[in-house]
Formats: C-alpha cells, sequence, structure tokens
C-alpha cells in the first residue's frame, strides 16, 4: 500500500474520499430520505446519465476489462451475459466509475455496482446503510444487537461518559462506510478510546460506540430474495505450520499465493499479511520468533482482528450453518424489506442456534461484496452472482 499523504494508511483510499464520505453524511442528516417508484428512478437515473454524458464528463463504453471494475460487478456481468446481457461501463477522465448500463431483451437498465430492486421495498435504502438506524430497525424487531449509541465529532465528553457507563471493553466504527474501514476493537482504557474516536472521525463526522462482544467470530451473510442464504466466517491473518518452516517461511508462502495482493486492486478478496506491531506482540507472547517452526498443523495469529485489508482469510460455511440462523438472516431481510442484503453477525459458532448463545447483527450493507463467496480462501464457493441475476429478471423485466 502507498504511504504517501495521498492515501489513507488505515483504508487505503484516496484521502479526497473521507471528505466525500464527511458531505454524503452530513448532506444525509439534512436532506430527507426518498423512495422513487420503479418509473421515476429509472427517469432520474436517465437524466443523471445525460447531465454528464452531454457535458462530456463521462462517456459509456462496452471496451472495458474485470481489473477495471469492482469484483462483485464482475461476478454480477458474469452471470449474465450467458443470458444475453450486453453491458457498458462509465468512464471519466479519471477512469471508470461504478455506474453501469446494461442492454436486455432490447431493454436499458442502469444500475450502480449492483441491482438491488430498491423500488420493491417499503423503506428507503438509508435505513440499511445508515448504522444507527439499522441498529435501532433490529431492534424494534426484536433482533439481537450489541449495545450502542451514535455520536457526533463534537460530542466526544459524552461519548467518553457513555463508554464508562457500558464499561469497556468497547468497539468505535464510523456511524457509514463498510468494509471494516476505521474500525477500532477490543478497546480496553480512556486513552485507547480517544485515539479510536479521533480515528473515526478523520473517516466520518459521526460515530458508534458498541460494546466489544469477546469469543466471538465475524461471519458475513448474503440474502438474496429472502431465499438465497451464503455464509462465510471471517478469520484473522493466521499462518499453519508443517512441521518444517519456519514462521518466516511460511508467511512468505502464504504472501505469494496468487490470490493475494494489495487492497486497492479491485480484482481479489484476499490481502497480503500485514505484520505490525499487534504481530510482535502475538509473537512475544509466545515466545516465538521469525526463526521458530511451527508445529504441524499449528495455527498462529498474527492479527487480533479479522480485516480482510490485515490479510484475514474467508471461510465458506454455508453448508454448516444452523438451519435457526438461516431463518434468522432471511427473516431480518424480510423485516428490512431489502432483496439484497451483507449481514455482520457475531457468533461463536454458526452450526449452533443464535437463540442458545450471545451473539448480535453488527450491521446490513446494501450493495454487499458478493465476490467474497465467489472467491473464498477455503470452502466450497457459492453463487450469489446467479441468485442475483435470477432475481434481476424476477423485478427488473
Amino acid at each position: 500500500m502507498e504511504k504517501g499523504n495521498k492515501y489513507c494508511h488505515d483504508c487505503g483510499q484516496p484521502k479526497v474520499e473521507h471528505i466525500n464520505t464527511w458531505m454524503e453524511e452530513l448532506l444525509g442528516r439534512v436532506l430527507p430520505s426518498l423512495k422513487l417508484p420503479k418509473k421515476l428512478e429509472e427517469i432520474s437515473d436517465i437524466i443523471i446519465e445525460k447531465i454528464f454524458t452531454l457535458s462530456k464528463l463521462a462517456r459509456f463504453t462496452t471496451d472495458f476489462t474485470s481489473a477495471d471494475i469492482q469484483l462483485r460487478s464482475s461476478c454480477f456481468m458474469a452471470e449474465m451475459r450467458p443470458r444475453g446481457a450486453v453491458f457498458y461501463a462509465t468512464k471519466t477522465s479519471y477512469g471508470f466509475t461504478n455506474y453501469f448500463k446494461m442492454e436486455v431483451a432490447d431493454k436499458i437498465f442502469r444500475f450502480e455496482t449492483l441491482p438491488l430492486a430498491k423500488f420493491e421495498s417499503k423503506y428507503p435504502a438509508k435505513l440499511v446503510d445508515d448504522k444507527e438506524l439499522a441498529k435501532r430497525h433490529c431492534q424494534n424487531g426484536g433482533f439481537p444487537i450489541a449495545e450502542g449509541r451514535v455520536f457526533w465529532f463534537w460530542q466526544k465528553k459524552k461519548a467518553m461518559e457513555f463508554a464508562r457507563q457500558v464499561g469497556f471493553p468497547l468497539v468505535v466504527k464510523p456511524r457509514s462506510g463498510s468494509v471494516s474501514r476505521h474500525v477500532t476493537t477490543n478497546i480496553q482504557n480512556d486513552e485507547q478510546l480517544e485515539k479510536a474516536i479521533r480515528h473515526s472521525i478523520s473517516y466520518s463526522p459521526s460515530f458508534i460506540i458498541e460494546r466489544f462482544m469477546a469469543d466471538t467470530s465475524v461471519y458475513r451473510a448474503t440474502v438474496i430474495d429472502f431465499d438465497f442464504v451464503a455464509c462465510i466466517k471471517q478469520v484473522p491473518a493466521n499462518i499453519v505450520g508443517d512441521g518444517i518452516s519456519t514462521i518466516r517461511e511460511l508467511i512468505n508462502q502464504k504472501n505469494n499465493d496468487s490470490r493475494r495482493g494489495d487492497p486497492k486492486q479491485k480484482q481479489l478478496t484476499l490481502y497480503k499479511l500485514v505484520e505490525n506491531e499487534t504481530t510482535q506482540k502475538l509473537l512475544d507472547e509466545k515466545m516465538y520468533d521469525d526463526g521458530t517452526i511451527l508445529a504441524k498443523d499449528e495455527s498462529f495469529f498474527l492479527q487480533n482482528n479479522p480485516f480482510l485489508k490485515l490479510g484475514g482469510d474467508l471461510v465458506e460455511v454455508t453448508p454448516i450453518v444452523h438451519p435457526d440462523n438461516l431463518q434468522l438472516f432471511r427473516d431480518l431481510a424480510r423485516h428490512f424489506d431489502i432483496r439484497l442484503t451483507g449481514i455482520d453477525f457475531l457468533v461463536n459458532d454458526i452450526s449452533v442456534s443464535w437463540k442458545d448463545q450471545p451473539c448480535a447483527i453488527l450491521e446490513l450493507n446494501s450493495a454487499p461484496c458478493i465476490e467474497l463467496h465467489h472467491y473464498p480462501s477455503s470452502g466450497e464457493p457459492t453463487n450469489p452472482a446467479g441468485a442475483l441475476a435470477d432475481m434481476f429478471f424476477k423485478y427488473y423485466l
């Protein structure tokens, strides 16, 4: 990852993107969130398209490759092309955007990243993507959540007081955003809390403080049209011993996997293992160093958090998800009346009913990373893109 001033060291995005996040969230608090009927949504998309193309700020082209766009969009296109779809990507002087046109059955459809069928929902998309609104809606529906509260950047004092009431350990995360950008977990004291708040508001003007749930794992469930469910487990960056190789050799072997690269690369789900202060602390705790040879099948974690940007693994676990948990995900999608969503879920054992163990819905996303299920680090891949293609023909044609 670039280390210059242009890019954020945490999320790998250009720092100018943080300004965009601030503006979008501040405007979102002022402007009403509208849910347009299908016809008006189509007209709105056409007007926006005309403004950008007539002003020559952007143009549509079929001359693009999968490397030019996000992997989740590529997965969807790969399923739709055999069904007769032709895609046009938007290109600006700065490169390709996530806005597409698709021609199917002599009709033109427009979408950003993925077709969401938002016009079918009784709620605006903001209800899902705003972590605070989503938390309240979950609570109103009786779904399990982690205790927490939202604060603005000027409410640091109130935030500190709330944190002391809830008690450590805690989590601080931006109110908006995804893929664990600027999230800090397992906060143990005031000093760490203040640092985590500063870290969060460098990305977003408001943040959430919530209780940290120990002894749980993070799972991502993708639900499509209230029926299809795929689930992966996010595992912290790790290596597994073979009884021969040193820790350094095992790290190098894993980083040489062609599926791993830099977080800024669009066509990857897995990233190289990151070594930092946390890694050194974990080594010291076991009195290990680079030259230590791990026993066969011995796992060693280089990070505490399962963030993909730190080199975390994705384990496809759909076949072992308890039926109660599958139903929980479907019920949650119906509660939000959303036909495509990614659900971040905290629980110790996904093969055990959520009713029999501590758990929490962390957040939902309206344009989820479906590619995680197509390209896991282990486990049998699933095909949410195929289910999404089926959904498209159901609601758009």
